[in-house]
């Protein structure tokens, strides 16, 4: 049986992406491609920290990451890229409540709260709760409508969870899912997309992303998404579901959603980064999607 790092502590994999946006952060501002302030609050690991250490020791660690694992520091920062528009373009639309599924140490409550919307928080008990200590030290000022809601998702019932903690089935809802399909398997994906057609309104949004079916199977031609896959194994949070695109569209369609748009790596970096002035590598094995509640 695969340990389950999660039922233990807090996740790596999540701190890790952390310490990518920050890392991105303190490129020129004429470079990065991505603001996040935040995100080194959140970082404790010693050997991240080092890295966050300095300028120069964070860039070049993002090189030699690029370039080891190419088209994971482009779609670890730019997928909040998309999902900040994604959120501002709800807000301006009138949507009044967001879901961050499995919300890691994401900073989208402290870079974009909006005053009229309610964000409501959910993950695995072990990373929120060391979360949100973090948050109540670093930012005991920072009150924005914040709702905390612990939730294992292969465990916990995702739709109970959410109506108890005061989610209005009853008007529509942006629900973000990142960095968390890929370590789930594809039955509790499926259960998790159930629960949330029943919690959305018609109209309702869910920003997801995934990985290529190949990565899972260790056939993939991108060879550092390979030597990812082994090592996310080895620190107990593997890699288990994979879709292709028309995979996706279908499973979305049977829970009650109809695929809105794909973007792939090659299309965030043309999108953010059009001059290519990061110079980011753009293997092509990842992707994030737009979904809507019919």
């Amino acid at each position: 049986m695969l340990t389950r790092r999660l039922d233990r502590k807090p996740s790596w994999t999540a701190e890790f992406t952390a310490a990518q946006r920050a890392a991105e952060t303190v490129h020129p501002h004429d470079r990065r491609l991505l603001d996040d302030r935040y995100s080194h609050r959140f970082v404790r690991d010693p050997a991240l920290r080092m890295m966050l250490s300095h300028p120069l020791i964070a860039r070049g660690a993002i090189y030699c990451l690029d370039r080891l694992v190419g088209g994971l520091q482009a779609h670890t920062v730019l997928r909040v890229r998309y999902v900040d528009d994604a959120y501002r373009a709800a807000v301006a639309a009138g949507v009044r409540q967001s879901v961050l599924l499995g919300a890691g140490f994401d900073t989208t409550s402290l870079r974009t709260a909006d005053a009229t919307t309610r964000i409501f928080e959910v993950d695995a008990p072990s990373t929120q709760k060391a979360k949100r200590a973090r948050f109540e030290q670093l930012f005991p000022q920072h009150r924005p409508p914040l709702t905390w809601v612990a939730c294992d998702f292969q465990k916990d019932d995702l739709r109970e969870r959410l109506l108890a903690n005061g989610l209005d089935p009853g008007v529509p809802s942006l629900i973000v899912w990142t960095g968390v399909t890929t370590y789930l398997p594809v039955d509790a994906i499926r259960a998790t997309m159930h629960d949330l057609a029943a919690v959305c309104a018609p109209g309702s949004r869910l920003v997801l992303d995934y990985i290529d079916p190949d990565v899972i199977t260790g056939t993939t031609p991108w060879r550092g998404a390979r030597w990812l896959s082994r090592i996310v194994a080895r620190l107990g949070e593997p890699f288990r579901s994979g879709f292709t695109s028309a995979e996706l569209d279908a499973l979305l369609g049977s829970c009650g959603f109809r695929l809105h748009d794909v973007s792939r790596v090659p299309t965030l970096l043309c999108r953010y980064d059009p001059a290519s002035r990061r110079g980011l590598h753009a293997d092509d094995w990842l992707g994030i999607a737009t979904a809507i509640r019919e």
